[in-house]
């Protein structure tokens, strides 16, 4: 008989999950065009999406045929998502997508079989740093995979009772974890109506997916799903096309292999909403209202499979993201290596844009922690190499109490250079090694600094050594706030590092060779 299954975004039933899913299938719906699966009625609104089919298809025969139009594999035996709308010429962007999607909602061999009589793995060419020599990166090619046949829920492999059309679908079906990943049932499977389950599938369309290569403690994070919060369908189909066909000519934080490897769920959920904000462009109702991105890990007590190890929701508006925007562009490429097979791996270039992006996904200043980048000597000594890019984030830094600290370390470091130029010429000393010492007294000064009054005493005294007891220009010019903010025991961790982060900052002179002909 004629069915007609209608989706709504106003539904009030929906998760952020449903909406994602929506926006999945209305991505598949849009891509398909005017060649849509036989016999299969399909339209897509702002907030709505309508399939539908007349008596010549049983429901079961019309959901496999939709299913079959909006699931692939590609001759390469790479997974293929139709709403994606990726170019085969996008290898990287593809391999990047495949190895996520068989860590999270694929990571089980049964839902993505092998290739018959295929052990090795597969490998892609990708063009390395210098731009000359490509590096091999591998992957497991599949031969099908779960939701080419809704494989798991029941929905077409359903037995209809007596009294039902040949080819019904049943009331309810099943949702396996390869629908929802890190999904967990207890005593009875997780269960919901077979339009919903059906809908469910188009998740791993709606979402991004990443590749994570934290350097934090909890290694064991694999994975990460940004799951955006959909709004308006047909706006979100569309920048999903474009980010799409972007590719090498106006590239942007998401795209190709290394766009897809973060350091921390936080980093793709702002690479993601940045690159969504950039390519929308400015609209009076933006089609996602914010994010929830999930990092897919081992854990102590499932030994088995990747599961949800944590989860953060991040709205449009957050707080100093140029300073995450500029980390992210100077320090956040990943650098592709090898390993002792030959084989290619990719890993962040700096510590940087994750340690600024876990902090403003969970609503703290953009610099919290930075001590912990240098506080061992070498991991300072390495984060020195970065100045130009962290002088970048501090052109960037919106908050005037930021500005007015860093500026007024950099003053005075300025005119502190200066005069150990003058004692280094005067006594035929080396600078470099007079600077280095200096900064490095400097360094330990901060960091052990105890207490609010004795942070903020030295921070003043380096400023009036620096004039030999006059104000800097900086200090003068903001002398109240500074005098609130460095005198408030609540700034204490806030000020320590902020004064770091100027040190490492300061862009006034490279940093020291060891060897002059280097």
């Amino acid at each position: 008989m004629a069915r007609e299954m209608i989706y709504r975004l106003t539904d009030p039933g929906y998760t952020i999950y449903h909406r994602a899913a929506l926006g999945g299938l209305a991505a598949t719906v849009e891509a398909w065009g005017k060649k849509g699966p036989a016999g299969i009625r399909a339209s897509v609104t702002k907030d709505e999406v309508r399939l539908g089919w007349g008596d010549e298809l049983t429901d079961q025969e019309a959901l496999r045929r939709i299913l079959e139009a909006s699931f692939r594999v590609t001759g390469d035996h790479m997974i293929e998502l139709v709403g994606h709308m990726i170019p085969s010429s996008e290898s990287g962007l593809r391999l990047a997508i495949h190895n996520g999607l068989c860590a999270t909602f694929l990571q089980h061999n049964k839902m993505r079989p092998g290739v018959p009589g295929e052990k090795d793995a597969r490998r892609v060419p990708l063009q390395s740093v210098d731009g000359e020599t490509p590096i091999h990166f591998t992957y497991k090619g599949v031969a099908s995979y779960a939701h080419q046949k809704a494989q798991g829920t029941g929905l077409l492999d359903y037995k209809p009772k007596q009294g039902e059309p040949a080819g019904a679908l049943p009331r309810t079906a099943t949702i396996p974890q390869s629908v929802v990943p890190g999904a967990m049932t207890g005593a009875s499977a997780l269960e919901a109506r077979a339009e919903e389950v059906f809908l469910l599938l188009y998740l791993m369309v709606g979402s991004v997916v990443f590749l994570l290569r934290t350097r934090s403690a909890d290694s064991r994070m694999q994975a990460c799903l940004v799951v955006p919060d959909i709004r308006d369908l047909r706006a979100f189909a569309r920048v999903m096309r474009a980010l799409a066909t972007l590719g090498k000519d106006a590239p942007r934080l998401t795209s190709g292999y290394l766009g897809r490897i973060v350091g921390g769920a936080e980093e793709a959920a702002l690479r993601f909403l940045l690159d969504w904000k950039v390519t929308e462009g400015v609209v009076e109702r933006p089609s996602v209202a914010g994010c929830l991105a999930v990092a897919m890990g081992k854990v102590a007590w499932d030994k088995n499979q990747v599961n949800r190890s944590s989860s953060v929701r991040i709205g449009l508006q957050v707080p100093e993201l140029n300073v995450f925007l500029a980390a992210v562009t100077h320090l956040g490429k990943p650098r592709m290596l090898r390993n002792q097979k030959g084989e290619g791996f990719a890993v962040p270039q700096s510590p940087v844009p994750e340690l600024v992006a876990s902090n403003l996904g969970v609503g703290r200043h953009w610099a919290a922690h930075f001590r912990a980048l240098v506080e061992k000597k070498q991991d300072y000594e390495r984060m020195r190499f970065a100045q130009g890019g962290l002088s970048k984030m501090k052109e960037a830094i919106e908050d005037e109490d930021d500005r007015a600290v860093i500026a007024a370390f950099h003053e005075a470091w300025n005119r502190t250079m200066g005069a150990l130029g003058e004692r280094a010429r005067r006594d035929g000393s080396s600078f470099e090694r007079m600077t280095e010492v200096e900064r490095e007294r400097m360094r330990n000064a901060i960091l052990r600094a105890k207490t609010a009054d004795a942070l903020a005493g030295w921070f003043l005294r380096f400023c009036a050594d620096s004039t030999k007891g006059a104000a800097l220009l900086t200090i003068k010019t903001n002398a109240e706030p500074l005098r609130k903010f460095l005198f408030d025991p609540r700034n204490t961790e806030r000020l320590k590092n902020l004064l770091l982060f100027a040190l490492v900052s300061y862009a006034g002179e490279g940093p020291k060779k060891t060897d002059e002909k280097e």
